[in-house]
């Protein structure tokens, strides 16, 4: 979770939270499926609740932009955590078998110089597995609230990933995506601001079993033609 969100009352038991979180396990277990020593490095962890699923599969390194955020996660879900920059990995070449990046790209200027370090610390056949958010064109006051530079489309993502092979990217969270971007739309041109309601425990749940389901769709190769969010991995 976003430390932003955290800051302003958001719980990782939001549909949405757990909904992501589900899908990591779903393509972790996929992709790596018994190995246990693999060296991660996860970029912009904020609060680190996705820690307890990838320390299924190795040692987490955790690297943040923001003091507070890494301060609020717990040592002992890490190997380490330092204060640094995606654009200037403080790592070795060669060194991860895994990056992963959850909603981050999107907060960084220099993406592709971001990509670029990435590649570099990777191992050859290292992995990078990534979430950002969907389509410029629901660009609106949350995301400027968020320090969100951009949305992405696969067509960008390609071009941003050019060096990396086996690129498979997949649409995520489109069962909700007409409500969703209508929301979006509405709030196109609004001031920069953050806000959150609280759900009836049964909708909560409701929503989580769909985002279950697509998590479901994607760990089996099942497309959607759309979603508020692109899932991608791919290989150095």
């Amino acid at each position: 979770m976003d430390y932003k969100d955290y800051c302003w009352g958001q719980t990782p038991e939001n549909f949405w939270y757990k909904g992501k979180n589900k899908l990591i396990d779903n393509l972790m277990s996929k992709i790596f499926c018994q190995k246990t020593n693999l060296k991660i490095l996860n970029l912009g962890a904020g609060t680190g609740d996705d820690l307890k699923i990838l320390n299924k599969y190795g040692n987490n390194y955790v690297i943040d932009v923001d003091k507070k955020a890494l301060s609020f996660i717990n040592e002992n879900l890490c190997a380490e955590k330092r204060l640094a920059n995606a654009c200037d990995l403080p790592y070795k070449d060669n060194f991860f078998d895994v990056v992963v990046s959850f909603d981050v790209f999107e907060h960084i200027e220099n993406d592709k110089k971001a990509v670029s370090e990435i590649y570099r610390v990777l191992r050859k056949e290292g992995v990078l597995f990534f979430i950002v958010p969907a389509f410029q064109f629901l660009f609106c006051s949350h995301d400027k609230a968020m320090g969100h530079k951009r949305r992405y489309d696969k067509k960008t993502l390609k071009k941003l990933l050019y060096d990396f092979k086996n690129i498979k990217l997949y649409y995520w969270d489109s069962f909700l995506f007409l409500p969703i971007a209508t929301a979006k739309l509405a709030r196109k041109n609004s001031k920069p601001k953050l806000g959150y309601r609280r759900l009836p425990k049964t909708a909560n749940d409701f929503l989580y079993l769909l985002l279950k389901i697509e998590s479901e769709c994607v760990k089996h190769d099942i497309p959607f033609p759309f979603g508020i969010s692109i899932v991608g991995t791919c290989n150095k």
